[in-house]
């Protein structure tokens, strides 16, 4: 294999190149220089690897995450989720992991439920006593949970660039992110009672009422996406458009959109899909390149000498990724990764729904992780705390996450059982 053009990639991020162009430019030159065959191969792999059905998905899953605010979405979700637990000790570190929770099933971005949670909630902690590297750790590293619980545009690039179903991991997805819930939870618990955080309201069945039932068309959202899927009533990607329809429907009927609104978040899903599609249309060309250079079966026979264990080569490869993951933005580690790495798990008999949740799990992590995780940083914004403080802060949600993807590696049927019931195997 030509190493050049990867080691002049590897150089040129070093420099500080945006890994995308770093990719695009050195498979450019490989083109030119190695391949010899037209330039025109570019354009064409770019464009081919955009032209996926899966792929619309995106934009309208974005477009929904974008319109949350507007459509009155979270407001209400946090009001229901205030209602449920804000009785519990640090009352209002509970409603930041549960509000995030539900809204994760809308969204399908930890960036976009981190927004949503963050400037709701952030400001009241910080009034109601609690420290603001806490209230930003909290809430930052609950909306790891995006990505997580069904929908996720993780996982639909993950099935746009692979053939793993999308459904599956939908389905997959939904345990390990309830199973991250429970535990931030409890880590808020035992935070709150040291630190003596504040009760946020006294336990009332008509308030739970009243906010259920201001909340109940958006707890809808989430279940018509799954039941759709499941039903066959739309596919992964329809449902996307039905997630966002729903949503602006949602604003029309709580009267609550301004249209100046609605149009800067169109503009916003147009920038931020732009952005995504460049991403996975240069990925497709850096695929062909390692198509050609046959880089699978060199890799797959190094990683082979490493061990032919499927728990201990899923173990190998999630660790690349979390190490990734503080370097790099989590798409682009997809490109380089997963198209790669996928046939040698499977080969050596790991579950391809199993790697693409487990992996969405370990890309996840790397939106809050230093020194580059942009939830990190929107949420040092927000806060306005140091990169440090954060850090600090979130090492008991850190752990939580690790101890997750272990028990998600070490006992497959976390993530398969469901899929596989409501399904059926592979």
């Amino acid at each position: 294999m030509n190493w050049w053009p990867l080691g002049l990639m590897v150089l040129l991020f070093l420099t500080g190149m945006p890994i995308v162009l770093s990719v695009g430019f050195c498979s450019v030159l490989y083109v030119i220089f190695v391949a010899a065959v037209p330039l025109s191969i570019v354009p064409q792999q770019v464009i081919g690897g955009m032209d996926t059905f899966l792929l619309l998905a995106i934009p309208m899953f974005i477009l929904a995450g974008s319109l949350m605010g507007e459509a009155d979405v979270t407001k209400r979700l946090v009001a229901l989720s205030t209602s449920l637990v804000g009785w519990v000790r640090g009352g209002l570190a509970q409603v930041s992991v549960m509000t995030s929770a539900i809204i994760s099933g809308i969204s399908g971005s930890g960036l976009a439920d981190a927004a949503a949670t963050g400037s709701a909630l952030i400001p009241v902690m910080r009034k109601s006593g609690y420290g603001k590297g806490f209230a930003a750790a909290v809430t930052g590293c609950s909306s790891v949970m995006g990505p997580i619980i069904p929908p996720s545009i993780i996982m639909v690039v993950i099935g746009g660039l692979t053939n793993i179903s999308i459904g599956k991991m939908f389905l997959g997805g939904l345990v390990p992110g309830l199973l991250l819930a429970v535990m931030f939870a409890a880590i808020c618990y035992f935070i709150a009672v040291k630190r003596n955080y504040p009760v946020q309201a006294r336990f009332s069945w008509p308030l739970v009422w009243v906010a259920f039932r201001g909340a109940l068309p958006s707890l809808g959202l989430p279940l018509i996406i799954i039941g759709g899927i499941l039903s066959g009533a739309f596919t992964p990607t329809e449902s996307a458009g039905v997630a966002a329809a729903y949503v602006i429907l949602l604003g029309l009927a709580h009267r609550t959109f301004v249209w100046k609104d609605f149009y800067r978040s169109v503009v916003e899903t147009g920038v931020v899909s732009g952005t995504v599609m460049f991403i996975v249309g240069v990925s497709a060309v850096f695929g062909w390149i390692l198509v050609n250079e046959n880089a699978g079966d060199g890799i797959a026979s190094a990683l082979s000498g490493v061990t032919s264990d499927p728990t201990l080569m899923l173990l190998l490869v999630v660790g690349v990724m979390l190490v990734l993951g503080c370097l790099m933005e989590a798409l682009a580690i997809l490109i380089l990764v997963v198209p790669v790495l996928l046939p040698v798990l499977i080969a050596t008999g790991v579950d391809p729904v199993h790697f693409g949740v487990v992996a969405t799990v370990a890309l996840s992590a790397g939106l809050v992780t230093p020194p580059f995780g942009l939830t990190m940083f929107l949420m040092c914004k927000l806060a306005d705390v140091s990169v440090e403080e954060f850090a600090l802060e979130s090492i008991p949600f850190f752990v939580c996450i690790g101890v997750a993807l272990g028990l998600l590696i070490f006992f497959p049927e976390i993530v398969l059982w469901l899929p596989n019931l409501l399904m059926g195997k592979q």
